[in-house]
């Protein structure tokens, strides 16, 4: 006897931060749809952050068991701890627990999320708090995906932020010191938008920058380099985002925040 299975869904994390897979979260499935799963004689299998749902065929590649309107949860619980670091994040943590639906007009696309306020009196529920989940996505099955199963993904956007690179030179003199310039060489062999940057002396610094004080000393000179629109987070480096002095680069490639950085400020430090 041949047991068949077919792909009844596929879901997803996907996230613009990476060049490849998000693979930042793990798999949780509540008791309630592994008893669904277990009754439907499905499967869910995951490899590399995506998770297969799997239907037992019958008669003419027909279901066995048709769960058609019934609907399946699929936690994610975060593994990496810098995630809010580099991510836009739906809700703040303490606002309730996002929830991605297939609940619009195309059951083969999630919604954007909605707040989730679990009640810890609610077995259920209180199971999804023990759990420690990030988010929740519940998805009900249509009729048309055991014949055509649709991909489901819940998205994440990069954070967006002010890039600040903080010069700090030593033995350079006024003259020297205000030849230094930061610009972007890479944008057009990255094929992306250019970065550009303003020079802001150390008297112009803001509340939100990076006291001068605490940057030197000793006679040091200090200068910030600003871009002057939101930069996204990303995990691969943009290529040739460099400090020169007036036409001479210093540095090719200046370093850029990374998924640890809680900030986009960067402090590189020039000594002569």
């Amino acid at each position: 006897m041949t047991i068949e299975f077919a792909p009844l869904l596929t879901l997803e994390v996907v996230h613009d931060y990476y060049h490849g897979r998000c693979l930042d979260f793990e798999l949780v499935i509540p008791a309630a749809t592994e008893r669904r799963l277990a009754g439907g004689r499905l499967l869910a299998k995951t490899r590399d952050g995506l998770v297969t749902v799997l239907f037992e065929k019958g008669a003419g590649s027909a279901p066995l068991v048709a769960l058609t309107g019934k609907t399946l949860q699929f936690g994610l619980r975060l593994l990496n701890p810098y995630f809010s670091n580099f991510t836009a994040l739906p809700f703040a943590p303490s606002e309730g627990l996002p929830l991605y639906r297939n609940s619009g007009a195309d059951h083969t696309r999630l919604q954007p999320p909605v707040m989730l306020l679990l009640d810890p009196a609610n077995a259920e529920d209180a199971e999804l708090l023990r759990a420690g989940l990030f988010c929740l996505a519940e998805i009900k099955l249509d009729a048309a995906f055991y014949s055509t199963a649709p991909a489901f993904q819940i998205a994440f956007s990069p954070r967006q932020e002010t890039l600040k690179y903080y010069v700090v030179a030593t033995n350079y003199g006024a003259g020297e010191f205000n030849q230094l310039n930061v610009s972007d060489a890479g944008f057009a062999a990255d094929a992306r938008p250019q970065i550009n940057f303003s020079r802001i002396a150390s008297s112009g610094f803001g509340a939100d920058d990076i006291p001068p004080d605490l940057l030197a000393g000793g006679g040091a000179r200090v200068v910030m380099f600003r871009s002057q629109q939101p930069v996204a987070r990303q995990e691969k480096a943009r290529r040739r985002i460099q400090l020169a002095r007036s036409n001479d680069v210093i540095i090719a490639q200046l370093p850029q925040p990374g998924a640890a950085a809680a900030t986009a400020n960067l402090v590189v430090n020039l000594s002569k």
